[in-house]
């Protein structure tokens, strides 16, 4: 499999084939997904570096969304990964948060986590916060 990156900004080879398994089964229900959507302030390396370094030094350190599904009435803020970890749960808290901040959207916000399966301990935190989920099979 070629690393198809120019499609899916940042995200590594396997976790493109669970995404693509997605894809396979859902994409009729968004109009559009967005991928690597910037959120969150970013950090400011500091007044000593030149203004187009600072900003490149915030743009690359902003936090990025996997990809953002835009349904008919709501909006998904989707997480992409093979082995879901409390990493994965942290995004999925955290991002819809950020998103609705930077652009105020007047859909709801879904946290979704997309993935291939799912660490020790992570399915009741999922369940406690609301957090649907998909297990896809990927081949190797």
């Amino acid at each position: 499999m070629t690393w198809k990156n120019n499609l899916y900004p940042h995200l590594l080879p396997e976790d493109i084939k669970v995404w693509e398994a997605f894809l396979d089964k859902h994409r009729g229900q968004f109009g559009r997904f967005d991928y690597d959507v910037r959120v969150g302030q970013g950090r400011d390396p500091g007044e000593i570096f030149s203004p187009e370094i600072r900003q490149m030094g915030v743009d690359l350190s902003q936090r990025r969304i996997d990809a953002v599904g835009y349904g008919a009435s709501e909006i998904w803020i989707i997480e992409i990964t093979t082995s879901a970890g409390l990493k994965a749960v942290g995004q999925l808290l955290s991002y819809p948060v950020l998103y609705y901040d930077r652009f105020h959207p007047g859909l709801p916000l879904k946290p979704f986590l997309c993935c291939s399966s799912l660490q020790s301990d992570i399915l009741p935190i999922l369940v406690k916060h609301n957090i649907d989920y998909e297990l896809f099979a990927i081949e190797d």
